[in-house]
């Protein structure tokens, strides 16, 4: 079963997904707004191997890692300003860059973050556990129907029938959600509960957390978007509102 959409998913969520892309953002962020391939790569295979001293090859096996896998993806999510035969890299103006709950983010150290954090990329997910999260527990057809009230109406998209949603999260989104310890999904009978998963509600707590100096910073940016991170830096049970500027560098 599969779906067409990536409107539906948050490129910032899946970029930041992986503790190697992670590391290089901060990595960025703490020694200097540009560095060499070379060492980025020395910074990430010491973080992973836990000491200094590195072999060529562990050395030479992560920057084939960095150049081949995790600086295109940091490049097509706009963090980073990056070409294939440059050594040079550099950080870019991604606004997400400029919230301190961003980096808060980044910093979480857990064995499972980078599973989760790559199951919140879907907004089905995200309304899924938003609504249980209030409710605690829901069939998968109530929830079904729930996504498709809270999508928004497009021109570009049309919205997909809850019985279609409905299927989607049978085969694709609860079973992801359930491999994560998030929620537990009983296929048999449809019926979905919440966990409170220690890592799930300390990502929660970082990204609803208010941030009014951030608002300040970024007022005026693209038409109100400062508006609209207010709206959902308020703290609120809305768990698939997060801050739209996180999705798109450049149009919020």
């Amino acid at each position: 079963m599969t779906e067409s959409g990536t409107h539906l998913r948050n490129p910032t969520l899946e970029c930041i997904a992986s503790r190697h892309r992670r590391e290089c953002l901060l990595a960025l962020n703490r020694w200097g707004s540009t560095l060499s391939v070379k060492q980025l790569t020395a910074y990430l295979a010491a973080t992973e191997q836990g000491r200094s001293s590195l072999d060529t090859p562990e050395l030479e096996a992560m920057q084939v890692q960095l150049t081949h896998v995790h600086l295109p993806a940091l490049e097509d999510a706009g963090f980073i300003s990056w070409k294939e035969d440059d050594d040079v890299v550099q950080i870019a103006t991604h606004p997400a860059l400029d919230d301190p709950r961003f980096e808060r983010l980044l910093k979480i150290n857990a064995g499972d973050v980078d599973a989760i954090l790559s199951a919140l990329s879907h907004e089905y997910r995200r309304i899924t556990l938003t609504v249980l999260e209030a409710e605690q527990t829901k069939s998968r057809t109530e929830l079904a129907h729930e996504i498709r009230h809270r999508l928004p109406v497009t021109v570009d998209h049309e919205l997909p029938s809850a019985e279609e949603i409905g299927l989607l999260l049978h085969h694709v989104h609860l079973p992801t959600l359930d491999e994560v310890d998030v929620i537990d999904f009983d296929p048999a009978t449809g019926d979905v509960s919440y966990n409170d998963h220690p890592v799930l509600e300390r990502i929660f707590a970082i990204v609803f957390e208010r941030d009014d100096s951030a608002v300040e910073k970024l007022d005026g940016f693209l038409n109100g978007l400062a508006d609209s991170y207010q709206q959902a830096s308020r703290g609120t049970n809305s768990k698939a509102d997060w801050p739209h500027f996180w999705n798109n560098p450049y149009y919020g």
